[in-house]
This record gives structure tokens, C-alpha cells and sequence, in this order.
């Protein structure tokens, strides 16, 4: 049964073979279309044909082979170049002269630790801080705020400051709104109350 099967496929892969050889003359001219010189031509006809038989199995036998084998091209000769928009075409010598740059992972870290402590600042601080890392002047700060200038001067040196903890030191404890609570959770003395 095995030997019987192996034999249809064999068959089948023959035939779309034959049909796909007999198909490469016209994916070479409409390669020459799309890559617009030989050699990439050439390139892209082999991986298409490459690529039509490793998908030979969803080829529907009865359709057009030669419009399957032209979109599969179009695609590959796409993907290609949404791959080549990354790379620059530079000579070889060009690689030794390039500087390097290191430690790109600690500046995101340190992005992440500044976004972290940012968020610890209480509500004014935060507000002075965002302010002047925007740029705006003192006095436009203060009346965007509705605050006298001496007041978001003040508020921006303890924002910064209480930043600069946070980010330096581990254990600097975060700002914590007051809590209206803390009053309603005092235990009464309910000494000498008479009810009712």
C-alpha cells in the first residue's frame, strides 16, 4: 500500500515539476520586469522555483501555474525588498570604519527607572518636573499651573531632588498621598457615652 501511495505522489510531483519547468521562461522575463537587471533576475527566478516546490502540496492541480508561480515571485521579490530597506549598501571597508556604540540596554534601564520614580513624585512635584523637562520657563510654568514662580521654583528643586533619590538610592521611600483614613481608623474611647 505504502509503495502504491509513494507512486501517486511521485507522479503527482513529476507533473508539477514538468509544469513548472516548462513555466520558467516566463517568470525569467517577468523577473527581469521586477528586479530590472540579470543577476537579481536570476536570483529571484531560483528562489521562486524554490519556493513554488516547497509549497507544492497547496498548488491546486487544475489552476493557473503560471499566475500561482508569478504571485509567489511578486511576494518573494517584495519580501525582499522590505528586507533590504534595513541594510545599506556599504562598501566592505566601511564596516572597520563605523564607531560602535555600547551599552544601549542600561539607557533603557535607566529610562525605565526614571519613568518609575516619576511616578513616586507627589502630583505637584511630578507637574513642576514635566514643566521644565518640556522647556518652559519658569514664569510660564508658574501661570500654566496657576502658581506664583517662587512656589513652582520650589516645588520643581523638591521634585528634582526627591528624582534624583529615588534613582540613586534603592531604599529612598516613594511619596505617599495623605490618607484621610488614618483619622476615621483612630480607635474611639467610647468611655462615658451613653446611647439611646
Amino acid at each position: 500500500m505504502y509503495r502504491k501511495l509513494s507512486g501517486i505522489k511521485t507522479i503527482a510531483n513529476a507533473g508539477f515539476a514538468d509544469a513548472l519547468s516548462d513555466n520558467t521562461r516566463s517568470l525569467q522575463s517577468y523577473a527581469r520586469r521586477l528586479a530590472g537587471n540579470a543577476p537579481d533576475a536570476d536570483d529571484l527566478v531560483q528562489e521562486t522555483i524554490l519556493r513554488c516546490w516547497s509549497a507544492r502540496e497547496t498548488f491546486q492541480p487544475g489552476t493557473n501555474i503560471g499566475a500561482w508561480s508569478r504571485v509567489v515571485m511578486r511576494n518573494t521579490f517584495l519580501s525582499s525588498h522590505r528586507r533590504d530597506r534595513f541594510h545599506g549598501d556599504l562598501p566592505d571597508d566601511a564596516f572597520d570604519r563605523i564607531k560602535g556604540t555600547s551599552g544601549g540596554q542600561d539607557l533603557a534601564l535607566e529610562l525605565r527607572d526614571v519613568g518609575w520614580a516619576l511616578e513616586q513624585l507627589s502630583p505637584d512635584e511630578r507637574e513642576a518636573v514635566m514643566l521644565a523637562v518640556q522647556g518652559l520657563s519658569g514664569a510660564d510654568a508658574a501661570s500654566q499651573l496657576g502658581i506664583l514662580p517662587s512656589t513652582y521654583k520650589s516645588r520643581l528643586a523638591r521634585g528634582r531632588g526627591h528624582l534624583r533619590e529615588l534613582i540613586d538610592n534603592p531604599e529612598a521611600q516613594p511619596y505617599a498621598p495623605p490618607s484621610k483614613l488614618r483619622h476615621a481608623l483612630k480607635t474611639r474611647n467610647w468611655h462615658g457615652v451613653v446611647i439611646g
